[in-house]
């Protein structure tokens, strides 16, 4: 079996599973083309189980919990991380909140799965690497926002958008601000 069959099952088998699970939602997909090296990399991890990850929106009342990281600089977004070994997409997205902000969250929905294909610039009809990103909406449980992880700069709510949101959560957070699906207790 290839790659490229291999991570498209591992990926209709997640998406299948969400699907029973939470019905309907929103879906989306798109095609990256990376430079050889990177295709290489990102070759290798699907080869050792890559499939894809998770991030979670945090609502605690009115407020959003966000996190600034050193890939996205100045701008807010949610935590999130990949998969690691057999654990669920919703296990991830939990893990992500905790091990990026010390606070404790329950996976109440799901907001958007995202399917990518990735293949190389130099080939863009060649080999193809198929993942899967899960967005979900999560309610606070406990704890106090700190970036407890390296990889984080800053972590705080907010109960209205920043100025700087990264691209990946635009559409989510104008979705909150609006009122639309607000998480209220």
């Amino acid at each position: 079996m290839s790659l490229a069959e291999r991570t498209r099952g591992a990926v209709n088998g997640h998406f299948a599973r969400l699907r029973s699970k939470y019905g309907e939602f929103r879906v989306t997909g798109d095609t990256v083309e990376l430079p050889r090296e990177e295709f290489e990399v990102a070759r290798r991890r699907a080869r050792n189980g890559y499939v894809g990850g998770a991030s979670a929106f945090v609502h605690d009342d009115d407020s959003l919990l966000l996190v600034r990281t050193r890939d996205t600089a100045d701008a807010w977004c949610v935590p999130g991380t990949a998969m690691e070994g057999v654990e669920t997409l919703e296990t991830a997205a939990a893990r992500a909140v905790r091990d990026h902000t010390a606070v404790e969250c329950a996976i109440s929905d799901l907001f958007q799965v995202r399917r990518r294909q990735t293949v190389a610039s130099d080939d863009p009809d060649g080999p193809t690497i198929h993942s899967l990103w899960a967005v979900f909406d999560a309610d606070y449980e406990a704890g106090t926002p700190v970036p407890a992880d390296e990889s984080v700069t800053d972590a705080a709510w907010w109960s209205r958008p920043p100025e700087a949101v990264h691209t990946s959560a635009q559409s989510r957070i104008r979705q909150w601000a609006s009122g639309a699906n607000r998480v209220t207790r």
